[in-house]
């Protein structure tokens, strides 16, 4: 009896054992399960998390190399702008340079020979000492006129033989007729042909300017122009001269023949030729 007793005992202890060990490994297993589902949890977080901090390190790398374009652009532009920069520099050297020069022929310009020219500096031209006169409606000059005309011409050549020789640097010679006011109804075109006249006198004795240095400009202000005499009416019956330097190429004609070898006459056929891209 006693025997079956603890037989039974042994059985009800190991059901009571085992009950308890299944409640532990149940209670050990939802532990378990929770625990997984709270470190799911986590992991999803930081999977998200770490989509948005990838995002977020692509739209920096986009931002960054977006920068580096930019800086790359403003490098570019710097360079560009140094270089512009360093050449406007250099063609203000060469201005500079070019504005003494021109100085200085201006300077020499002022030494036409004051034996036979008088030099105006607020018009920057000569103008003739010896006045002369013309008959009116006429552009012949007198006989008694072309000893000096001539003495004149002569120093005026010698002066443009002597400016510098440079061949960046050509002349304007501008030989100007005026005229005094009166009845005569072509005033205008008479001082051209006094101009013209005075320019033939000098070509036909021999006084050349060099055109490839010099372009020879023949032209007439009539009643016109600044400069006039006030007082004295038929003072204004005179020649201006005016030497002008300028920075360029000169391309030159010679005005006085026709393509066939004809000498072409009249106003039209007096320019000497052309300047191009001259800076004044």
């Amino acid at each position: 009896m006693r025997q079956q007793d603890s037989g039974r005992l042994f059985w009800v202890s190991y059901a009571d054992l085992m009950t308890a060990l299944f409640i532990i490994t149940l209670a050990l297993f939802v532990f378990a399960y929770k625990m997984f589902k709270v470190k799911q949890l986590d992991l999803e977080e930081t999977a998200t998390e770490l989509r948005v901090r990838s995002l977020e390190l692509d739209k920096q790398s986009l931002a960054l190399e977006e920068l580096k374009r930019r800086l790359s652009e403003e490098e570019m532009m710097a360079s560009t702008l140094i270089q512009e920069l360093n050449d406007e520099r250099a063609r203000l050297l060469v201005m500079e340079e070019e504005y003494k020069k021109l100085k200085e022929i201006e300077e020499a310009i002022k030494r036409l020979d004051p034996k036979y020219f008088v030099y105006q500096p607020a018009y920057k031209r000569h103008v003739l000492r010896s006045q002369v006169q013309f008959a009116k409606g006429q552009s012949a000059i007198n006989a008694s006129y072309k000893d000096m005309l001539l003495n004149a011409g002569k120093a005026l050549e010698r002066l443009v033989d002597s400016l510098e020789r440079d061949d960046n640097i050509k002349y304007l010679l501008v030989i100007e007729g005026m005229a005094s006011r009166d009845a005569y109804t072509r005033n205008y075109e008479l001082s051209y042909e006094r101009a013209l006249a005075l320019w033939r006198l000098w070509d036909e004795q021999g006084i050349e300017f060099d055109p490839n240095r010099c372009e020879v400009i023949i032209s007439g202000s009539g009643t016109g122009g600044v400069g006039r005499d006030l007082q004295v009416e038929r003072n204004n019956q005179r020649f201006l001269i005016q030497i002008i330097p300028k920075i360029g190429e000169l391309k030159t004609i010679d005005f006085r023949k026709k393509p066939d070898g004809e000498t072409e006459e009249g106003p039209a056929a007096e320019d000497a030729g052309e300047f191009e891209n001259l800076d004044p």
